[in-house]
C-alpha cells in the first residue's frame, strides 16, 4: 500500500508544478464629443400693432438649451428684415442681439439661455394683415 501511494504522490508532483497564471491587460477608452441640445424653444411671438402708436413695438423670446460641460458653442440668428403679409406691404422689425459665444462650464447641472428682443419701430404705413415671419436661432458647437 505504502507503494502505491508513493507511486501516487510521484504521479501527482508534475502537475502541481505546472499551475500557472496567464494573464491579458486590454484598456478601455471612451470619447466624449461635444454636444448641445434645445431644451425649450423660442416661444412665438404675437403682437398687436398700430401704425398710430408712437412707440415702438418690443417683445422678447428665448431659447434654452444645453451642452456637454465645457463644450464652446456660438448662437446666430438669421431673420428677414421685414415680416410680410397677403398684400404688398411688409412690416420692417428687428432681432437683438444676433449673436453669442460661450462655454457651458456645468453641463448637465444648469440650462443656458439666450435671449432675443424684437422691435417694431413706430410709425409704418401699413395696411390691415397679419404680417408674418420666420425667426431661425443656430446653434453651432
Amino acid at each position: 500500500m505504502k507503494k502505491l501511494l508513493a507511486a501516487a504522490v510521484i504521479a501527482a508532483a508534475p502537475f502541481a508544478a505546472m499551475a500557472g497564471t496567464a494573464s491579458d491587460d486590454f484598456t478601455i477608452t471612451a470619447t466624449v464629443d461635444p454636444y448641445c441640445e434645445v431644451t425649450a424653444g423660442a416661444s412665438d411671438i404675437s403682437v398687436s400693432y398700430n401704425p398710430f402708436d408712437a412707440s415702438d413695438v418690443t417683445a422678447s423670446t428665448a431659447t434654452e438649451f444645453n451642452c456637454v460641460k465645457n463644450t464652446p458653442y456660438t448662437i446666430s440668428v438669421s431673420a428677414p428684415s421685414a415680416l410680410t403679409g397677403t398684400g404688398s406691404d411688409t412690416l420692417n422689425f428687428s432681432v437683438s442681439p444676433t449673436s453669442a459665444t460661450g462655454t457651458d462650464t456645468d453641463g448637465l447641472a444648469g440650462v443656458e439661455s439666450f435671449t432675443m428682443n424684437i422691435t417694431i419701430p413706430a410709425g409704418q404705413d401699413v395696411a390691415v394683415d397679419t404680417y408674418t415671419g420666420t425667426v431661425t436661432v443656430d446653434i453651432s458647437y
